[in-house]
């Protein structure tokens, strides 16, 4: 009965553990294969146990964990708005202009166990054709962050709903993320650019900045 009670008690505070801090920066290029992206120019992730955070030359944005709302803010205007994630799908699906890049969902290769600039990965290889695919480096060197995982499913599907189903069933984190399309050879669509085992700058990077005001709707900071 003893053993019983320890092994519970172990487990419990095991799972009750908050999770390792940790700060991972992710350098996001969608413009050139997207062109109506190419407003927001290069965006960096900034992904902390507790939320993600992306800053963009025009906007800036972040969401918490177990949120289903990210904040948006304009740095020039001081204001800010919030939104359902699921609105990131359908404000893409009305900016673009062409058709799905895959008609289906597109299969994926068995992985490959490699490294992304010296952490541990796996490459899942989603295949669009016999030259036409689409590289996921991911790492399970820290917990899987959910809040990451849903703002990327909403961002792919309202790139390519066919490509999300696909997407959705890769695990892990995501490092590094290439194209390679007939007109796109190796373009490196997201980079890692750093990762350190603390979380220093979180609470700053998760919430909204001094003197900002609540703009009544989204549309007033797109301006």
């Amino acid at each position: 009965m003893k053993r019983i009670f320890l092994a519970l008690l172990v487990a419990t505070s095991v799972h009750a553990a908050p999770p390792k801090p940790y700060h991972i920066q992710l350098e996001a290029n969608t413009a050139a294969p997207f062109p109506y992206l190419s407003r927001f120019g290069s965006i960096t992730l900034h992904v902390y146990p507790a939320g993600v955070r992306a800053d963009s030359l025009w906007l800036d944005g972040f969401s918490r964990l177990g949120t289903p709302t990210v904040t948006i803010m304009n740095p020039y205007g001081r204001m800010y708005t919030t939104m359902p994630v699921s609105e990131i799908t359908s404000m893409l699906q009305k900016a673009k202009n062409d058709d799905d890049i895959a008609s289906v969902p597109p299969p994926i290769a068995p992985p490959v166990s490699g490294k992304v600039r010296g952490i541990a990965a796996r490459r899942y290889r989603l295949i669009f054709g016999p030259d036409a695919w689409i590289d996921v480096w991911t790492t399970n060197a820290i917990p899987e962050n959910l809040q990451l995982r849903r703002i990327v499913d909403a961002f792919v599907r309202g790139i390519s709903p066919s490509t999300a189903e696909s997407w959705k069933s890769i695990p892990g984190t995501p490092l590094y993320v290439e194209l390679n399309f007939r007109r796109y050879k190796k373009l490196p669509l997201i980079r890692l650019k750093s990762f350190e085992l603390d979380n220093v700058g979180q609470e700053d990077a998760l919430k909204v900045g001094s003197l900002y005001f609540k703009a009544p709707l989204l549309e007033s900071i797109w301006k």
